[in-house]
């Protein structure tokens, strides 16, 4: 459908245009507005004589790749959300949601934000018709749940579509947020409990969006790698916690991860081609402590810290 390339900060799509095909200029405007987390800009280029609509995505990942990661309830809600929000955008400035590319595979997420950025395309050509219910299910159905808290939710949403007769955008975004809303409401119970505030870890799998996990982004692949244990080492032996085979400048037991009090440090664990944060050499068996959007490189193996 069109052709894709990424530097890990932006996403570059075009989609070839029959030269017939007229632009309509006022959605093109409105699109590149930026709207709801929508920071996406749409131009029309020449590519080797052939007219295109050119996409600049601000993003670090298709939503594809995303969700192959296990879920929380507040991440879920909150990428629900993002969409239903731009959804309400286009459907307030009279844009056909049909011209919308409602698929994961034509989705980015931006990590740092959970802001989800939504290709449209302004063009006066006739589009098949939208199914925002289907699109729903299809969306819920390619998540992988990090616990009962996630699978309890979907399944009152679920719920929600099946009562309905007819699919109403506004009510359902009414629904959304009102999820949200309880979702707020819980956490600020729990977090006003001294029992349950003693009981929450950051690598406990709660409900309680407030406690992340943080994650290693390959750079090379687009993994996203959680780290689920308090020591946390990546390297080429077998027994590393992430193990990396396919790069001869990565040690068998490279880097670790340490998890303390809410964050994160990383030591050079005597590597031969050493760590990096940030560009700086780190010394053999000393931590430093990381911060979000960090780059890491064990060797010429490049990572990105996150921590939602």
């Amino acid at each position: 459908m069109g052709d894709n390339s990424k530097n890990y900060e932006e996403f570059t799509i075009n989609f070839k245009l029959e030269e017939d095909v007229p632009i309509d200029q006022y959605e093109l405007t409105m699109y590149n507005y930026e709207f709801v987390g929508n920071n996406t800009k749409c131009q029309v280029v020449e590519i080797d004589n052939v007219r295109a609509l050119q996409f600049k995505i601000p993003a670090t990942l298709p939503l594809e790749l995303f969700l192959k990661k296990q879920l929380y309830k507040g991440e879920f809600l909150s990428i629900l959300s993002n969409i239903m929000n731009q959804l309400m955008y286009f459907d307030e400035n009279k844009m056909p949601l049909n011209k919308l590319l409602l698929n994961i595979q034509y989705m980015y997420i931006e990590l740092s934000t959970l802001d989800v950025q939504l290709i449209y395309m302004p063009v006066n050509k006739k589009f098949a018709d939208c199914n925002i219910t289907e699109f729903i299910q299809k969306f819920i159905g390619a998540i992988r749940f990090a616990n009962m808290d996630c699978v309890e939710l979907v399944d009152k949403i679920l719920k929600y579509l099946d009562s309905k007769l007819m699919f109403d955008l506004q009510d359902f975004y009414n629904y959304v947020l009102s999820l949200e809303q309880d979702m707020l409401l819980e956490d600020a119970g729990q977090d006003s409990d001294p029992k349950g505030k003693g009981s929450t870890t950051v690598l406990t799998t709660s409900s309680n969006y407030s406690n992340p996990v943080p994650y290693l982004l390959r750079l090379k692949t687009n993994e996203l790698i959680p780290i689920l244990t308090k020591e946390f080492m990546v390297g080429k032996s077998a027994d590393s916690n992430y193990q990396i085979i396919d790069n001869k400048k990565v040690s068998r037991r490279h880097a670790i991860f340490r998890i303390s009090n809410g964050e994160c440090y990383v030591r050079d664990n005597e590597s031969t081609n050493h760590t990096f944060v940030n560009g700086k050499l780190l010394q053999p068996g000393v931590e430093i402590i990381l911060s979000n959007d960090d780059y890491i490189r064990l060797g010429d193996e490049e990572f990105r810290f996150w921590v939602r």
